[in-house]
């Protein structure tokens, strides 16, 4: 009953209407058969059959024409149906998506280890090798052979006696960093800011000092570099 105020006509109630009207046709009509085919009977015996034989017929095409407008009910029906299943495909593929676009987009913004800012913009700290890497961290005697220490900010830092042997360092800030005792051998330093920084006593073999910034750092043999 509810069907019959739905206005947006989102449910069909034409099958329902096409079978209770076929069926009163039929118990119609199989009365007036009964009825005609007994009065027929005065007239002639043929006549009856020929009667009944008309409201078959009649019957016959009706039947057609019902189920050919009920087929086109439920294919109405079905692709209505196909339509909704479409649209929840297509809201769960753009859901998907926008997951996908935020994960490589939160994955992006993520610093690898060691690749922080060479001026120090990255406050947070890093570990490495179970080792914190930060402004005044205290890492002396660390174990920091063969890390990857790109861009890292250690200013300030106590690496005194670390093991920083083919460590990558490279655009490192390690200003004012104390030094005394290190073992750089191999290391890659290319970059780094050792302004001010305590190398007294450092292992400097095959280290990389390409364009390191030295000004005012304590050599290992005591020196105070000028420039």
């Amino acid at each position: 009953m509810k069907n019959i105020f739905d206005f947006k006509f989102e449910h069909f109630i034409s099958k329902t209407v096409v079978k209770v009207l076929y069926a009163v046709f039929v118990a119609i009509s199989a009365v007036t058969c009964a009825v005609g085919f007994f009065l027929n009977l005065r007239v002639s015996f043929l006549v009856s059959l020929a009667f009944i034989f008309g409201f078959y017929i009649v019957l016959l095409l009706l039947r057609v024409l019902l189920e050919d407008r009920v087929v086109k009910f439920e294919m109405a029906e079905d692709i209505k149906e196909i339509r909704k299943k479409l649209a929840a495909v297509r809201e769960m593929s753009a859901v998907r998506e926008m997951s996908a676009v935020a994960e490589m987009s939160a994955v992006a913004e993520t610093p690898a280890v060691g690749e922080m800012s060479a001026v120090g913009k990255t406050s947070a700290a890093s570990v490495v090798s179970g080792y914190e890497i930060q402004p005044r961290a205290n890492l002396s005697n660390a174990n920091l052979s063969g890390t990857n220490l790109v861009g890292a900010n250690l200013s300030n830092a106590d690496l005194s006696n670390a093991d920083l042997s083919d460590a990558n360092l490279s655009s490192a800030l390690l200003s004012n960093a104390n030094l005394t005792g290190a073992n750089l051998t191999g290391a890659n330093l290319t970059g780094a800011n050792l302004t001010g920084a305590n190398l007294t006593g450092a292992n400097l073999t095959r280290t990389l000092l390409n364009l390191v910034k030295l000004t005012g750092a304590t050599m290992p043999d005591g020196t105070i570099h000028d420039a």
